[in-house]
């Protein structure tokens, strides 16, 4: 039995490398590699989800272990949405063709969806990026939550929002991240 374990150790570790190979060389069964290797990171087999249980960045951590929520900090989701376009975690980036981490969440909504903040808070930043916007709340407990692709901005630096007024609108996609005082915090069990 061991020496079948071995056996399968090994045809395994030989197809990784396989792979490694094919993906860093410009050779033509790359064309064939890469859409599987695409396929499998992008949540289909969950390979994702599995990687991110596992493998924790430095600098990452759960919601729940960012937030004690109690009757004040009732966490609400920023807005109405259609799909999630791209979630948090480990994601297969085409253009780089390598695995890059998206610290946020993206999600594809309806065009002038309104945004409203997950938790009370003040608003510390707005960054402007040619037609959109970003702003950034900080709310109790160092936790900290952005929203980007705005196209309107209706919050203003420095002031303290409430949970039920708006900060902005989008156009067709948004842009939502929940930071800790260690990195990033995984947003996802507020959109299920």
């Amino acid at each position: 039995m061991l020496h079948s374990f071995k056996l399968r150790m090994l045809a395994v570790i030989l197809l990784i490398t396989m792979i490694g190979i094919i993906m860093q060389s410009e050779h033509s069964s790359r064309k064939l590699v890469e859409p599987v290797l695409e396929y499998m990171m992008d949540n289909k087999y969950d390979v994702g989800k599995l990687v991110n249980r596992y493998i924790k960045l430095p600098g990452t951590f759960d919601l729940n272990e960012a937030l004690s929520v109690s009757s004040h900090n009732v966490l609400q989701r920023p807005c109405e949405y259609i799909d999630i376009e791209r979630s948090y975690g480990w994601h297969w980036n085409q253009e780089e063709r390598k695995q890059k981490f998206n610290p946020g969440i993206f999600l594809k909504v309806k065009n002038d969806t309104v945004i409203r903040p997950v938790l009370e808070g003040q608003v510390v930043d707005i960054i402007y990026d040619e037609d959109q916007a970003t702003i950034l709340i900080k709310h109790d407990a160092d936790i900290y939550s952005l929203y980007g692709g705005l196209r309107e901005v209706l919050a203003d630096k420095g002031s303290t929002i409430g949970h039920e007024e708006s900060i902005g609108r989008t156009g067709e996609s948004f842009y939502f991240e929940i930071r800790g005082k260690d990195g990033s915090v995984n947003p996802q069990s507020i959109f299920k």
